[in-house]
């Protein structure tokens, strides 16, 4: 059930892709492999998107854009489904900038991915810290709070709870 939640969230974007402008072909030079890797995540091609974006990885980037990048290599995953691999390159973001609220937008996707609906809350409240009117991150709000609830009603059902 959270895999098909995430896929559909996925396809209505609420993963947070950073904006051409941040890592465009001006910003970064002459490498343009960022720019249409962020182009195809943000229309859905997540394979070709993850490809360009690894790639464009290579060049010489400072480290915030390193970290946008990064940012967009986790969507990428996150639309792949890789969920352990999403959850490293958010960390990498992270350890770059720790004050973009998309990274823990996408970070708290990949915790839900993998099981760990605690920890995901904790980004979630970092990512709302940052700017408390994301309407992605409220989406996301919503969709933990889901899974808690069912968590608990399925802890209920087989007995978990006692």
């Amino acid at each position: 059930m959270l895999l098909r939640i995430i896929a559909i969230f996925l396809c209505t974007g609420l993963v947070s892709i950073q904006a051409a402008d941040s890592v465009s072909q001006t910003t970064i030079g002459k490498d343009s492999s960022l720019s249409a890797g962020a182009q195809a995540l943000r229309a859905g091609d997540f394979e070709t998107g993850l490809d360009l974006t690894l790639g464009g990885l290579n060049s010489p980037l400072s480290p915030r854009k390193r970290a946008s990048a990064l940012s967009n290599v986790c969507a990428g995953y996150l639309g792949t489904r890789q969920f352990s691999e999403a959850l490293e390159a958010c960390d990498k973001a992270l350890a770059l900038n720790d004050q973009n609220w998309r990274v823990y937008n996408n970070r708290a996707l990949a915790l839900l991915g993998v099981g760990r609906i605690a920890d995901a809350r904790v980004d979630l409240e970092k990512g709302l810290t940052l700017n408390p009117d994301a309407l992605t991150l409220a989406k996301v709000a919503r969709l933990i709070a889901e899974q808690m609830r069912e968590r608990v009603m399925t802890a209920g059902l087989t007995g978990e709870d006692r």
